[in-house]
């Protein structure tokens, strides 16, 4: 059984509360000083200000305090909230900070959480700024590897589908195909069929995964087909997840992570099961796309059971990695959604259990995702997605931070001009 409503409430809120003290405040925006790593396993980490994206930055904390001030009216909450989505609106037009593509690490990510966010505040400030961002992204000048969700045209093409489904605005939607066409078309088609797609430098292979591999790719493409559905989208979709599925390893039971990583052999391929890497995104993305009456049983199942095992393991290990990029709660959002829809949820309650025994009632200080595991407030390395998964435990209608675009699969509805 999970924890009730009150106490998962009560985390998120301890959270956010922690998170708006260490606010840095000027005039009527705000922004955090927090760790970054500089270089791969660099530690200690060198400390900057947030950047305005979602994955780290001022819009991703703005949105989680907005959510969670939508949950638990106070002041300080709303006020932290709307000052740290000022900062992000305002940063996010310096192209020296963030490129114009992707969820997570885009002008377009931060143009949809704004809006959101904004949304969940009742704030139209916050929403006209975030249609602003988005009417002004370009379709093309994009690398010919610029295809993930972090930074990519997947991530474009997934914010403008959803900015067009909150705002029922089919312009937005028509240029979420008119992007997903595009992504379609850098694809690389292989003579089974199954597609894939370069995203980043550095790799032995096509990635899978949903951060920066196929299921990330496939998802958008989905998302995208069903506001407007496109056989071509469907299609390249369902490559792109067959081409997942032959890259798994029954032996590793589970799917290779082909980034060549400084200080790894360039030669050994190895199995991690994360949300960005791995099976857990891998999980999450094709619960959702079962819902869209794709057969996902095998791989699904697979991804599952590799994510449980994973969570289990973590469980027993001092100082895991408590966050949402690679760490134990982004294992435990995938289960969330299992469970949520009707299937083992494997170690969540003891995970959760454990969390809050140990780091709520206990007071440890929550681990972040950096070596150190020292306090940063972002979503996916630190505080504010912590909060999120617990904000998600209590309110069913909470979207996961993970796997933005859902609801739209899993409702099975259309819309459109």
């Amino acid at each position: 059984m999970l924890p009730d409503r009150t106490i998962a409430i009560e985390v998120a809120a301890q959270i956010g509360f922690g998170i708006a003290r260490r606010a840095i405040r000027s005039g009527d925006r705000c922004t955090w000083l927090d760790a970054v790593p500089a270089l791969p396993g660099q530690n200690p980490a060198i400390s900057r200000s947030c950047g305005p994206d979602l994955y780290g930055g001022t819009g991703g904390i703005g949105w989680f305090l907005a959510e969670l001030a939508a949950r638990v009216p106070d002041r300080l909450l709303r006020d932290t909230a709307r000052a740290a989505l000022r900062q992000s609106a305002a940063r996010a037009d310096d192209p020296s900070l963030i490129g114009p593509h992707g969820f997570y690490g885009g002008r377009a990510g931060v143009g949809v959480g704004l809006l959101l966010a904004g949304q969940a505040l009742d704030d139209d400030e916050a929403m006209v700024a975030g249609r602003r961002l988005l009417d002004a992204l370009p379709l093309d000048g994009h690398a010919p590897d610029q295809t993930d969700l972090i930074s990519g045209l997947a991530g474009t093409a997934l914010a403008l589908a959803i900015a067009g489904d909150v705002l029922a605005a089919p312009n937005l939607v028509a240029r979420a195909a008119c992007v997903a066409r595009t992504l379609v078309g850098l694809g690389v088609r292989e003579r089974d069929g199954v597609l894939s797609w370069p995203t980043m430098p550095g790799t032995r292979a096509h990635l899978t995964g949903f951060a920066h591999g196929t299921g990330g790719i496939a998802h958008a493409l989905l998302v995208v087909d069903a506001l407007l559905p496109d056989a071509m989208l469907r299609s390249a979709a369902i490559a792109a997840l067959a081409y997942e599925e032959r890259a798994y390893s029954p032996e590793q039971r589970g799917w290779p992570d082909d980034r060549l990583l400084p200080g790894y052999p360039p030669d050994r391929a190895f199995y991690p099961t994360a949300w960005c890497h791995g099976a857990a995104g891998i999980a999450q993305m094709r619960l959702a796309a079962a819902g869209r009456g794709l057969g996902m049983a095998g791989a699904l199942d697979a991804a599952l059971d590799a994510t449980a095992r994973e969570a289990t393991r973590m469980l027993g290990l001092p100082g895991s990695d408590l966050t949402l990029c690679h760490g134990l709660l982004g294992l435990a959002d995938a289960l969330l959604d299992a469970a949520r829809a009707g299937r083992d949820p494997g170690p969540l309650a003891a995970i959760l259990e454990s969390a809050i025994t140990n780091f709520h009632i206990g007071e440890a200080p929550w681990p972040s995702g950096l070596p150190t595991r020292e306090a940063v407030s972002g979503v996916m390395l630190g505080h504010a997605g912590i909060g999120w998964l617990f904000l998600r435990v209590a309110d069913p209608a909470c979207g996961s931070i993970l796997l933005p675009g859902a609801q739209i699969l899993t409702r099975g509805g259309v819309t459109g001009p």
